[in-house]
C-alpha cells in the first residue's frame, strides 16, 4: 500500500508518501502569495497532480481541518485549498480518509495534545528520518503512518471518504 499523506494549506501543503512502512518522498507544495487567488489554487492542484503522478498512491490521508481562534478569512482560504486537493484525488480516484490532528497526534505520541516538535521528533524517529523534515511534510507523513497502522493487516473497506466518525472525534488511537 502507497499511502500519500497530506497538511492541507494554502501557502504551504505537506505531502508524504509512505510505502511498507518507510518514507519514500516528503515536502510542500507553496503558492505565491503576489498571485491571485484563481492562480494559487491553479498553483496547489497542479503541484498535487504532479505529486499523484510521480507516486501513485493507492489511499491518502488528510488532516481535517482545525481552527482555534482565526478569523474567517483564514478557514475560507484553507477550505479553498483543501477543496482543491480533494479534486485531485477525486478525479485521480484517489480513497482518502480524513483525520483530525488529535488522532494523529495520538497515534504518534500517545497524547493528543502533543507540540509541533514532538510531532516532529516522533516522525523522524519512527520512519527513520536523519534529514530535517519541515513541519507541514512532518504533519503529512504523521498522517500516512497512521492510516498505515490503522490499515495494518487489513484492507480498506471502502473507497470514498471516511473517518468522521465518533470514534475519530474522541480521538482514537490509529
Amino acid at each position: 500500500m502507497r499511502i500519500l499523506g497530506i497538511d492541507p494549506g494554502l501557502s504551504a501543503t505537506g505531502y508524504g508518501i509512505i510505502e511498507n512502512g518507510l518514507a519514500t518522498e516528503f515536502g510542500l507544495i507553496t503558492t505565491d502569495t503576489r498571485q491571485s487567488m484563481p492562480e494559487r489554487l491553479r498553483s496547489l492542484g497542479e503541484g498535487m497532480e504532479e505529486v499523484v503522478r510521480r507516486n501513485r498512491p493507492t489511499h491518502c490521508a488528510i488532516e481535517s481541518l482545525f481552527f482555534k481562534a482565526k478569523g474567517a478569512r483564514s478557514v475560507i482560504l484553507s477550505a479553498e485549498a483543501r477543496g482543491t486537493i480533494l479534486y485531485v484525488l477525486g478525479r485521480n480516484r484517489i480513497p482518502v480518509t480524513e483525520l483530525t490532528p488529535a488522532t494523529i497526534k495520538l497515534a504518534l505520541t500517545g497524547s493528543g495534545r502533543a507540540s509541533k516538535h514532538q510531532m516532529n521528533y516522533m516522525v523522524k524517529r519512527l520512519l527513520q528520518l536523519g534529514e530535517r523534515v519541515s513541519e507541514h511534510a512532518a504533519d503529512a507523513l504523521a498522517a500516512a503512518y497512521c492510516l498505515g497502522r490503522r490499515t495494518a493487516g487489513h484492507r480498506l473497506a471502502r473507497t470514498d471518504t471516511v473517518g468522521h466518525g465518533p470514534a475519530e472525534r474522541a480521538g482514537r488511537r490509529c
